[in-house]
């Protein structure tokens, strides 16, 4: 439960070069794939799905595919977008791309927690990096406030798991589509609600 209420939106990061098979995308590292040209179609579309108002905070993983997905959003609504090393995608051997390229390319973007280990973790681990990321999220929400998550597949379970309080022994897989968007409640004095899962509607026009 929480002493405050807002709305958390998580979104896993648009269609990128290594969803449509490619292996080697220079200068990008290889855990760390831009968005392919569909990619960049659907966080486009993402971002048109929003008017000013809708989202209040947004956070993005520091992997390329999140930033790329998340930074229309951020545009348009003019919002800075910070960057959360917490939220990257597991077993991923790069903290993330080069800081500079994304001052340059994404002047809107911010660093907001510190680096963590990158490379194999275990289950506990990424469950533990998962809670991390949602206890910064939930000390800076204020009332009543709009929350975008951009983050990735793999890791999507244990932020819901963090979130609805789901324990669980094993990793907690939750399947969703690229660019979908997962929403849930937080009200005050009351258990998270998740209002819907994988929602790909924003996408249906011209697809």
């Amino acid at each position: 439960m929480t002493d405050k209420t807002f709305r958390i939106l998580f979104v896993r990061h648009a269609e990128s070069l290594g969803n449509t098979g490619l292996t080697e995308y220079p200068p990008f590292h290889r855990d760390d794939p831009p968005l392919s040209e569909n990619g960049l179609i659907q966080a486009k579309k993402l971002a048109d799905s929003f008017d000013v108002g809708d989202i209040t905070k947004l956070y993005s993983s520091t992997l390329i595919r999140a930033i790329q997905t998340a930074y229309p959003v951020a545009e348009k609504l003019n919002l800075p977008l910070y960057l959360l090393h917490s939220v990257m995608e597991e077993n991923t051997f790069t903290a993330g791309t080069d800081i500079t390229y994304i001052k340059e390319k994404y002047p809107l973007a911010k660093y907001s927690d510190e680096a963590v280990c990158s490379g194999e973790e275990t289950a506990e681990q990424e469950a533990a990096r998962a809670e991390r990321a949602l206890d910064l999220i939930f000390s800076q929400a204020e009332e009543n406030e709009k929350i975008m998550v951009v983050s990735h597949g793999s890791f999507f379970g244990y932020l819901l798991r963090g979130c609805l309080g789901i324990s669980l022994p094993e990793p907690f897989r939750w399947q969703v589509d690229n660019c979908s968007v997962t929403g849930i409640l937080f009200e005050k004095g009351r258990i998270p609600k998740l209002c819907y899962a994988n929602s790909t509607a924003h996408l249906s026009e011209r697809e």
